[in-house]
């Protein structure tokens, strides 16, 4: 059975409503304990750090202790501060790179060179361009593994995870999410810098590691049916949606990529033998390509292939945009942090070098948190005024 949309859409509901009912009534149970027994023990009945808190009924945020002890044990080795502060000059480049072209998008925006649904929230693009399961599975692990990685190095840092927990809408699971405690306020600028940079490079680490896999899935076996015929194109009128493709010019078509590779060796005006199953009849075609040496059809693969193919795209399309948008320089994303820690890590790299101590001076004169203040309105600004313009 296919599931739908709308299939996932009514199961998170429910969940959403199970959720509710069970902890409406342990918030209960908890509350009348604290009243028999004023000296029940505070991890017993401690509704801050577990427990569903939801807002207008719609958003929620789950806190339990779930991965905690995952995270206390991959970050227990020192090697991730290391790796964090190594990442906090990289991520810098990659930020400069971002807000480059934050602001050229934006500017192309206003001046009419992009489209302007471009600039739409990435939730009004799901059901349409991003489809619903891919798309929330996607951004389910990118955020997961954005916030995991934060704990990580945090945790390196011996600063205290609080709680893990679930982001959710209607019981629709928006992502996962790591609570640091408050020690992470206090302290260092390197520290926090560290923290912040690893996020987003796990987000850019799996969508290197997807875009390397993808086309191995490509070589799979599938069937090949015609999704669509383009008009005035050569196979207008001889092929149809819904046609199988058995094979070109006597090759056999077993996977996509075995198409790709006989679509690429078609030359200009050359006529061509193809073979496709037409209600169960295998039926023997032919055509001439046109001048650029193309066919005119659209293939798409079984109905499994098709999912995985887009749940692969849309992982490393979705996390490529989240890790390059967090570090952006603005409160409260990652950017912020690792730009803020920037001078402090230029001067802690010789202890007693009087040329780095003049470096970093001057580049608190720039990069401070009062800066990046002002360039975090800014930023919020212009994605604002992107978002009411996409709407007109």
């Amino acid at each position: 059975m296919e599931i739908s949309s709308s299939m996932v859409l009514l199961i998170c509901l429910i969940f959403w409503i199970l959720l509710n009912l069970i902890y409406a009534k342990r918030n209960k149970i908890d509350k009348k304990n604290i009243g028999e027994d004023n000296n029940t023990n505070e991890n017993e009945n401690n509704n801050y750090n577990t427990g569903l808190k939801t807002y207008y009924g719609i958003f929620g945020v789950l806190r339990t202790s779930w991965g905690l002890k995952t995270i206390d044990i991959i970050g227990k080795y020192n090697i991730w501060r290391k790796i964090g502060i190594f990442l906090i000059p990289i991520c810098v480049i990659i930020s400069i790179i971002t807000f480059y072209m934050f602001i050229s998008s934006t500017l192309n925006l206003f001046n009419g060179t992009i489209p302007k649904e471009s600039s739409k929230p990435i939730i009004f693009l799901f059901g349409n361009i991003i489809p619903w399961i891919p798309g929330v599975i996607a951004l389910i692990i990118g955020i997961t593994f954005h916030e995991l990685a934060h704990g990580i190095v945090a945790r390196s840092f011996n600063l205290k995870i609080k709680s893990t927990g679930l982001l959710l809408a209607l019981g629709i699971p928006l992502g996962a999410f790591v609570e640091i405690g408050d020690e992470f306020k206090s302290a260092s600028k390197k520290v926090r810098g560290a923290v912040a940079s690893a996020g987003p490079i796990a987000n850019v680490v799996i969508f290197m590691g997807v875009t390397l896999i993808t086309p191995y899935f490509h070589e799979l076996p599938t069937t090949l049916t015609i999704a669509e015929v383009l008009e005035d194109h050569p196979a207008s009128g001889v092929l149809m949606s819904g046609d199988l493709i058995y094979s070109i010019n006597g090759k056999r078509i077993n996977s996509l990529s075995e198409f790709y590779n006989t679509a690429r060796e078609l030359r200009p005006k050359e006529k061509i033998t193809l073979k496709v199953l037409r209600d169960n009849q295998l039926k023997t075609l032919e055509l001439i390509t046109s001048p650029e040496g193309k066919i005119g059809i659209i293939v798409e693969p079984s109905n499994d292939l098709m999912f995985i193919l887009q749940l692969l795209y849309w992982t490393s399309m979705l996390n490529l945009m989240l890790g390059f948008f967090n570090l952006l320089p603005a409160i409260p994303l990652d950017g912020f942090h690792v730009w803020n820690a920037l001078p402090e890590l230029i001067r802690d790299l010789k202890r007693n070098s009087n040329i780095l101590s003049n470096i970093s001076k001057y580049l608190e004169y720039i990069i401070n948190e009062k800066s990046l203040t002002t360039i975090s309105m800014m930023v919020w600004l212009m994605i604002f005024a992107s978002i009411m313009y996409s709407f007109l």
